[in-house]
């Protein structure tokens, strides 16, 4: 999209242009002076901006030069230079060991944070029949892009940097010339963005779109920039004033001082006395690419979701390396003491006289012979300091307090307290260690509900024309849906369920499951389904295929295909539960009369399958077919086999429960044979007397 930057490395590429979004004409405005005007007004924004960060990315560099166990880095500013970090020189004996307790700790974090996949819906407008379908269409939307763009991927990478310094973003947007298909350009997109490329003016306030103006910049290679633009740009960047160089350089990674790269801003502007209705400004140093006068998207919102770990009150929120670090700095202080000491043992210090021996021939090799000088005393080892026992218990109180920060205790670690052993008690302590990222959860949830809105907003903007997207349905199988620009309704209400995204231990929940099975609670098949093993998922799917068989049988009737049949391979038990559990669903009740009558033929028919293999003669089976009602083959489903019935006394005409008279059967057709056909492999005509199954012999 000609309005969007890419958002991965320097060196990635950008897209091609997007020539469906409104364009101010930028032609219109070049030479004049209000195209030095915007510029210089952009320019100083952005450097506002970046003073105004500049508080927090110092520890941002420090956090991740910790992530990335370079643990030793401090910073140095020289008056005229650009701040930078280095690892001060130490003498070769000293020892610098790094023991990084902080990355498994945030790989745990995001961990916890990624485990469960935000669910939601879309909420109708109103209770009429339009918009609720118009919702379900939502609802398959949604899950049409949250596959196809890999939401999940994208939210990982937003949690990385969330989890590192506090903050994450995801970017997205309407490229018009991308690929939808084979056939239609156009398509929604999104991706994460580093911190580090996004600048706001009012880092007090928390609310994105309370902000003024918002600015995403990156490094980009100018001949990336002259293909998406029809521009031609020189490259700027030098390597002092990018956040792409300050990143490397705490990884201790130098870059060229060659200027190779060209810094791009992407402004997106509120109404201000620049742009009166707000727009998109997009521009280097010393040049204007691109402007868009207007909100380029209907949902009338920046492009970006923010994600929050800690909030501070302020903008950027914070990191729980903030407080691990200085832990983490005494933890490999400690470990290194020990280390040096335990070196101090091996190879003790010697006390001798001036001249008495020759130091650089004394080694710690086995069996050596030192000579010294005669007349002099022959060199001691000096006496050593045991190390005290608090010393040694410094490094568990360190790692305890650790623990308390991150709360990450031992039962997160798969271990449980002594004496803990009930399930009830593992579950609340892993509960409360996980009680503290419940404001986190809650900022992965906003964020990916207002990622999903603005992706449903974007089709009812830009699909003109109808396209086919594919979803799996209740059975497990792909459906196709034709939708447009109008099958949305305006209902791009997305709502993610509070909570959803909350991690939870699946040890528990398979016990908890398997304590149900054992009690007698749920079925078999169910257990399998629930235990959301890779195992008991295949065993369950091959359970399932006549459950799978009739779920398919639901989606062509309830969309008109009346050509269905009731085959004699059929578990006609398995159909009529079914199809009643379809028919008691709202989308159900959305059908026209016709197929409603159509679903209650057909499970007329499974039901006088399973009459006529319980032994009840054709007859009478036909006779209740009859019946418009359906409550004669209800009885007889729930009455005794024939061969059971009590003495003929007990029932008026018949077994128990029959009722006392049965209409005679009608010539003619019967009711059902828009539903019966013939099934294929096999002769029968399924509900007429002379095509039915044989009863079994008494």
């Amino acid at each position: 999209m000609a309005t969007t930057l890419g958002t991965s490395s320097t060196n990635s590429d950008y897209s091609e242009p997007n020539n469906g979004m409104p364009n101010t004409g930028l032609a219109n405005i070049r030479g004049s002076s209000s195209n030095k005007k915007l510029l210089d007004y952009a320019n100083e924004c952005f450097r506002k901006d970046k003073e105004y960060r500049q508080q927090f990315e110092n520890q941002w560099y420090m956090n991740l030069a910790f992530y990335f166990g370079k643990q030793y880095l401090q910073w140095i500013a020289s008056q005229g230079m650009v701040a930078r970090m280095y690892d001060p020189p130490a003498p070769p004996w000293r020892v610098r060991l790094v023991s990084n307790k902080v990355r498994v700790m945030l790989r745990k974090e995001m961990a916890k944070l990624t485990k469960e996949m935000p669910m939601g819906f879309v909420v109708p407008q109103s209770s009429d029949d339009e918009d609720i379908l118009a919702a379900q269409a939502g609802d398959n939307l949604s899950e049409f892009f949250w596959r196809e763009q890999n939401l999940m991927k994208h939210i990982r990478r937003a949690v990385f940097w969330m989890s590192l310094v506090g903050t994450g973003f995801i970017k997205d947007g309407y490229d018009e010339n991308a690929r939808f298909d084979a056939v239609q350009k156009g398509d929604v997109f999104c991706d994460r963005v580093s911190p580090f490329h996004i600048f706001v003016p009012d880092v007090q306030e928390e609310d994105l779109e309370n902000q003024p103006h918002v600015i995403h910049a990156a490094a980009k290679n100018p001949d990336a920039v002259e293909r998406m633009y029809g521009k031609a740009v020189k490259p700027d960047s030098s390597g002092t004033d990018m956040v792409e160089d300050k990143y490397l350089s705490a990884l201790g990674i130098k870059q060229s001082s060659v200027k190779t790269q060209v810094y791009v801003k992407e402004m997106w502007l509120k109404p201000c006395s620049m742009l009166k209705n707000g727009g998109v400004v997009i521009f280097t140093q010393d040049q204007l690419i691109k402007v868009i006068d207007g909100w380029p998207y209907q949902h009338g919102q920046y492009p970006l979701s923010k994600f929050e770990l800690m909030p501070t009150g302020r903008f950027y929120s914070d990191s729980s390396m903030v407080d691990l670090i200085p832990l983490q700095k005494e933890y490999n202080r400690t470990r290194s003491q020990l280390v040096e000491a335990k070196n101090r043992m091996a190879k003790p210090q010697l006390l001798a006289p001036r001249g008495s021996v020759d130091p650089n021939k004394i080694t710690s090799e086995p069996g050596l012979v030192i000579q010294y000088t005669p007349g002099f005393q022959p060199p001691t080892p000096l006496a050593l300091t045991p190390m005290p026992q608090y010393v040694l218990e410094e490094l568990n109180r360190t790692s305890s307090d650790m623990e308390d920060i991150s709360s990450q205790h031992a039962i997160s670690k798969g271990g449980t307290p002594a004496g803990v052993h009930a399930a009830t008690a593992i579950s609340y302590l892993q509960e409360q260690d996980d009680s503290v990222l419940a404001s986190s959860i809650s900022s992965i949830e906003a964020g990916v509900e207002r990622v999903t809105r603005h992706w449903l907003s974007y089709v009812t903007q830009f699909w003109d024309s109808q396209r086919q997207i594919q979803v799996a349905g209740e059975n497990g199988a792909f459906e196709m849906f034709q939708l447009d620009k109008n099958s949305l309704n305006s209902n791009t209400n997305y709502t993610v369920q509070a909570g959803s995204a909350t991690p939870r231990s699946l040890a528990a929940k398979q016990s908890f499951i398997m304590e149900l099975f054992k009690m007698g609670l749920i079925p078999p098949d169910k257990a399998l389904h629930y235990l959301q093993m890779s195992e008991t998922g295949k065993m369950y799917e091959e359970l399932q295929i006549n459950a799978r068989q009739a779920q398919r049988e639901n989606v062509k009737m309830s969309q008109g295909d009346l050509q269905v049949t009731v085959n004699t391979w059929d578990d006609h038990l398995s159909h009529i539960v079914e199809h009643d559990n379809y028919r008691k669903r709202q989308s159900y009740e959305m059908l026209p009369p016709e197929l409603q009558q159509a679903f209650e033929e057909h499970v007329k028919h499974h039901k006088a399958f399973v009459l006529v293999h319980k032994g009840f003669p054709q007859e009478i089976v036909d006779q209740a077919l009859q019946d418009p009602s359906g409550m004669m083959l209800d009885r007889l489903l729930f009455s005794p086999m024939p061969g059971m019935m009590g003495p003929p006394g007990a029932g008026p005409g018949g077994p128990p429960n029959m009722p006392p008279h049965i209409p005679p059967k009608p010539s003619g057709p019967n009711p059902g044979s828009p539903l019966q056909g013939r099934s294929p492999g096999s002769p029968q005509t399924v509900g007429l007397s002379q095509a039915a199954p044989k009863p079994p012999e008494q």
